[in-house]
């Protein structure tokens, strides 16, 4: 990568806060469309939605964050839905096989389990940017998870037994996101759409029980609910019991 594009940090709060420090001052950021992209070795702070806590304090993950332009802060989900695509894709280059889904709104699951979380940020000081960051757990072990998580996330290492280059992952993640935050959004989301996660599973968002249906092209999910159809624009997805 070009070291004018790419920054690495042993150890950070975290990449996205990093960045926004970073964002204030490239008043021509957006000129040519370039990327910067920030990397840590761990974070110290990590976050993830609402400011929780992500775990991110082990040399074995891919803790990164992009700083991308955008035109229009209603493309929002544009980029969400790229970043999530090229994630999905540059896992499955390691595991053709492994059932890795999309689940709305930021999260990457491998099976039934998380094994990337992502966070978009604006940056108020500088409105021609959008912030990026994903965590991926590569090679990590189950050992090396807190002990609350090890039931609901995962890893590469885990899945597959086998270490994995960072810097490989890192490349082709921005690679995939490049192609697909510039092609036709409708083609893409035809795409995103074959790989949500529990799609026609019975579901609850903000209060809003009923079946899963889709995610709308502007990033809105639907849910068929006894009242009839819902859209969310935001909120956390949580999946009910399976019927006998």
């Amino acid at each position: 990568m070009d070291n004018r594009r790419y920054i690495y940090l042993d150890e950070v709060d975290s990449t996205n806060t990093y960045a926004k420090s970073l964002a204030k001052p490239l008043t021509d950021f957006s000129d040519g469309g370039q990327l910067l992209i920030i990397r840590a070795g761990k974070q110290s702070g990590g976050r993830g939605r609402g400011d929780k806590a992500f775990f991110s304090n082990h040399q074995g993950g891919l803790w990164a964050s992009i700083i991308a332009p955008i035109s229009d802060i209603s493309k929002h989900f544009e980029h969400n839905r790229a970043v999530s695509l090229a994630i999905l894709e540059s896992l499955k280059k390691i595991d053709s096989t492994a059932p890795i889904s999309i689940k709305w709104p930021n999260d990457i699951y491998w099976g039934g389990k998380k094994v990337t979380g992502v966070l978009l940020e604006n940056s108020p000081e500088n409105p021609n940017v959008i912030i990026i960051g994903f965590g991926v757990n590569v090679n990590i072990s189950n050992d090396d998870l807190p002990k609350d998580l090890r039931e609901r996330a995962t890893s590469v290492l885990i899945e597959t037994g086998r270490e994995q280059s960072l810097d490989q992952l890192l490349g082709d993640i921005i690679s995939g996101y490049q192609k697909y935050i510039n092609i036709d959004p409708p083609a893409v989301h035809k795409l995103y759409s074959s790989h949500l996660y529990k799609k026609g599973h019975a579901a609850i968002v903000d209060g809003h029980a009923g079946t899963f249906v889709i995610v709308e092209l502007d990033g809105r999910i639907a849910l068929d609910t006894a009242r009839g159809r819902v859209f969310c624009h935001s909120g956390t997805l949580q999946f009910l019991p399976e019927q006998e």
